[in-house]
């Protein structure tokens, strides 16, 4: 018999095992991000039969032609992944590589009309969606949240002034003389 490993469960729910103590924001972020993808990864399996990685991939693809490296840089995926996850995409016939009329040696991801259709319902039922995978917030949470995370990448990407560094603290050490 297999075990349930829903994080949401009480019994595995570090917030809930552990009340009165106050987790740090990063640890929060992490959680909820863990949270996130088992909610889409379930979704993507319940309704297309794909890991959320090949969603997001044919997403990016219905966007135009893109070469395949493009590709990989612009998702923050290995580049021989990137081979592995297009492979399987094209085996499902939802992509297809095509010439680059402007280089040869080159070959660029398009949409198939079967991944066209995925990528139009997806958009269609985007809000539900993300509602659906941030549950229990409102829209006007989602909203903000969703601004906030812009920011956040924004300033990342932005050239001039890179976030503070945290020194470690040094403390004194006391020493005992010896008798």
């Amino acid at each position: 018999m297999q075990e349930n490993t829903n994080i949401e469960d009480t019994s595995l729910n570090p917030l809930q095992l552990f009340p009165g103590i106050s987790f740090s924001l990063l640890f929060r972020l992490l959680l909820v991000s863990r949270i996130y993808r088992r909610r889409m990864a379930l979704f993507c399996r319940k309704n297309y039969d794909l890991e959320p990685n090949l969603l997001l991939v044919l997403t990016a693809a219905s966007e135009g032609h893109l070469q395949q490296g493009a590709l990989a840089r612009t998702l923050g995926i290995n580049k021989n992944a990137m081979v592995f996850l297009i492979d399987k995409l094209e085996l499902l016939r939802l992509v297809k590589r095509v010439a680059n009329h402007d280089n040869r040696r080159e070959r660029l991801i398009e949409c198939t009309l079967k991944g066209r259709g995925i990528v139009a319902e997806i958009k269609t039922n985007y809000p539900e969606i993300v509602r659906w995978g941030l549950y229990p917030l409102t829209d006007s949470q989602i909203e903000g949240f969703g601004t906030l995370l812009a920011r956040i990448i924004e300033a990342e990407s932005m050239p001039k002034s890179p976030p503070p560094v945290i020194h470690r603290r040094k403390t004194k050490r006391m020493t005992i003389p010896e008798s």
